[in-house]
């Protein structure tokens, strides 16, 4: 063979094994595989990276969280903003300066921001102290909230290679507190003759049964044979409807609502010890006319004591009348027996109360928040320029009231249309005013203060009802002004 046709039968040979290898695409996923490990390898890297600063970023948040509640805790509330300042930086401090990969200067502004903000009254607008500056310190005389703010950066251990040798990281935290008003309680109790209703089913069942009918265990001074007690006592004189729930051991709405304002005064002091606010307060109670019952004089200039052991033993002192007869209060006068005189209530009261409520703050000059507690049925019955007035309670006296700024609460012990019993309370009472239309209990919902109006009926725990009503009272005094 030539070297001519040797060398085309070689050349023959190496197209055919061009032609194959060209054919053949066995090599490429080597030679992809072998390309892609490159970026595969800083991907898992950059995402360890990120993770690493999502877990930094986690714990500055808890520290930032930390140091703005450390700057509004009960007793920083007594210090200025420059020692709350200080405690929030060295708290966030040390929660984060032994985090590993972190990098943050706490002495730059634009790396870690302090503010405080303290207001001296409900509503103001405050006063702001931005802690790496040279503000001027306050104090928290009402509320205070405190801002940490921070912009860090988390080192990488791969995107170094590329150029990108630190994430970003940032985050806020704001915590707020409002120191609890000083606050004296002006508690006015009911105890017209309408008060004088069984306090349970079983006690109204009993009443209505030994009476023919009557629910109230009214007290009378002058009784006949006429009178549901039958039973005559001494000299001739009949069991009024007072003696006879006595006798049967009925228990009567007066008798737990003094029960329950001594438990009020005992909550007010140990909810003073918890939170350290002074409440004060005094006693009232009204049925034809009002009265101060403590204290009888003014204390300081305000009708309230400080010592609620006091009050609390003063509870007693409210007491329901003893009216001569029906339709007369005083026997011979005939005045139609009207014990529910709120016109004199809210007009009394009033005049013990001061002309403003104040913040309650411990500010120089301020006062503590005033607030009347109402305990009472909202059945109004009383003479009125020489008219009778029955119905709901005078809107336009506790609205006189509230723009003073003083709030009204009202526990409302219902009164029962099932009480009105007898003709003339149905044609007077209970039709207009009880059923099928409530019109009493709009009228105190409408008297007493947003969200203060509470409302107990037959079989309820009355003390539980008036605790209530107080945390309520104490829990809104914050937002309100």
């Amino acid at each position: 063979m030539s070297l001519a046709a040797a060398s085309r039968r070689c050349a023959r040979r190496m197209l055919a094994l061009s032609a194959r290898l060209g054919r053949d695409k066995r090599g490429n996923v080597l030679m992809i595989v072998g390309l892609s490990i490159i970026p595969l390898t800083f991907s898992a890297g950059m995402a360890i990276d990120y993770s690493r600063a999502m877990r930094l970023q986690t714990k500055l948040n808890a520290a930032a969280d930390a140091a703005a509640l450390s700057a509004v805790t009960r007793p920083m509330m007594n210090q200025s903003s420059a020692i709350a300042c200080s405690t929030a930086k060295n708290m966030f401090v040390g929660q984060s300066t032994s985090l590993a990969g972190l990098t943050i200067n706490a002495n730059d502004p634009a790396q870690l921001a302090i503010t405080v903000t303290d207001s001296a009254t409900p509503g103001s607008a405050g006063t702001t102290t931005t802690c790496s500056s040279s503000s001027t310190a306050t104090a928290a005389s009402y509320s205070r909230s405190a801002t940490v703010s921070y912009h860090a950066t988390s080192q990488n251990a791969f995107g170094g290679i590329l150029g990108l040798a630190t994430l970003p990281i940032h985050g806020t935290s704001t915590a707020y507190s409002a120191v609890a008003p000083n606050i004296d309680f002006y508690v006015m109790i009911d105890t017209s003759q309408s008060m004088l209703l069984p306090a349970t089913s079983a006690g109204l069942a009993t009443m209505t049964a030994a009476t023919n009918g009557c629910a109230f265990a009214c007290h009378q001074s002058s009784t006949s044979a006429s009178d549901p007690g039958h039973t005559p006592l001494v000299n001739g004189r009949y069991w009024d409807n007072y003696q006879v729930a006595r006798n049967a051991g009925i228990v009567l709405r007066t008798d737990l609502v003094a029960g329950a304002v001594q438990d009020l005064t005992t909550l007010a002091s140990t909810t003073s010890q918890s939170n350290h606010a002074v409440y004060r307060m005094g006693l009232s109670d009204f049925d034809y006319m009002y009265r101060q019952l403590w204290p009888t004089a003014a204390i300081g200039g305000f009708n309230v004591d400080s010592n609620l052991s006091t009050v609390s033993s003063h509870v007693g002192d409210a007491q329901v009348a003893i009216y001569c007869t029906n339709n007369q209060r005083i026997c011979g006068t005939g005045d139609n027996d009207t014990d529910s005189n709120y016109t004199a209530a809210l007009t009394g009261a009033a005049a013990t109360m001061p002309l403003a409520s104040g913040y309650g703050t411990n500010n120089a000059g301020d006062t503590p928040e005033a607030m009347l507690f109402i305990i009472t049925d909202g059945m109004r019955d009383e003479l009125y320029s020489g008219s009778r007035y029955l119905g709901p309670i005078p809107a336009s006296l506790c609205t006189t009231i509230k723009n003073r700024g003083i709030r009204i609460a009202i526990l409302d012990t219902q009164y029962l249309p099932a009480s009105a019993s007898d003709s003339w309370s149905i044609t007077n009472v209970k039709t207009p005013y009880l059923s099928p239309t409530d019109r009493i209990t709009p009228a105190l919902t409408a008297c007493a203060s947003p969200g203060l109006f509470y409302q107990v009926t037959t079989d309820g725990d009355i003390s539980a009802a008036l605790a209530t009503l107080f945390q309520k009272a104490v829990a809104s005094a914050r937002l309100t002004q």
